[in-house]
């Protein structure tokens, strides 16, 4: 299930209740206005795993809908604020793209970018596409895929409701292991953490809007 808790001013937790049933959820995400949530579940469908909307209510949420996510054991969900929602499907190694309409409906999975290739460690033999991002103030997608070693550059279709065909890939170091990032507020950097290396790298943004990667430093003490 999905579990609500309060953040109290001390840093301690306080469990509120079940704010849903769901089977297997294994990331959420919550709009921006707070009232909408969407949740992803491994748990497969004819291969593929699924994505579900909730209309936020108190402190409970309203099933609304459930779409196939695209791709088997999704592992990561977003939503922006034109209702676009995209599904990182690690096993599957793509994204999938679908959309809430005004009354929380999940469309049918409108497009799928799928990945291709490996890296060079046992956990990189095939692509796992970890997460998955609208970049700030843009119409770029950002997907990570810790199996291929990389990070996909794609811009959204909103006429068509599709992802650009032949994403720009940016490589990360050998054995890196790429998963989850973070937008610097100034909207020039991102923060790539690495699971395979355990480290944080850095990537720029130019004048030219591409993205050129720069230092990595390690999340682990010298003398480990």
């Amino acid at each position: 299930g999905i579990y609500k808790y309060l953040l109290n001013a001390d840093g301690t937790l306080e469990l509120i209740g079940l704010a849903a049933v769901s089977n297997n959820p294994s990331f959420l995400a919550l709009s921006n206005d707070k009232k909408h949530l969407v949740a992803v579940n491994e748990i497969n469908i004819d291969g593929v795993g699924t994505v579900e909307s909730f209309l936020v209510s108190d402190d409970s949420l309203q099933f609304i809908s459930r779409s196939s996510s695209g791709g088997a054991h999704p592992c990561f969900v977003a939503i922006d604020d034109n209702g676009y929602v995209l599904t990182a499907n690690y096993t599957g190694g793509n994204i999938g793209l679908l959309k809430i309409d005004n009354e929380d409906v999940l469309s049918d999975v409108l497009d799928i970018q799928q990945h291709v290739g490996s890296g060079g460690t046992e956990r990189q033999k095939s692509p796992h596409a970890h997460s998955v991002w609208f970049e700030p103030e843009s119409n770029n997608i950002i997907a990570v895929d810790l199996g291929t070693n990389g990070l996909y550059f794609s811009t959204l279709d909103s006429a068509n409701n599709q992802l650009s065909d032949n994403p720009n890939k940016i490589e990360m170091k050998q054995g890196a292991g790429p998963r989850h990032l973070a937008f610097h507020p100034n909207h020039k950097w991102l923060y790539v953490v690495n699971e395979l290396d355990c480290t944080v790298t850095l990537l720029t943004k130019s004048d030219n809007g591409e993205y050129e990667n720069n230092a990595s430093v390690s999340t682990l003490p010298t003398n480990y």
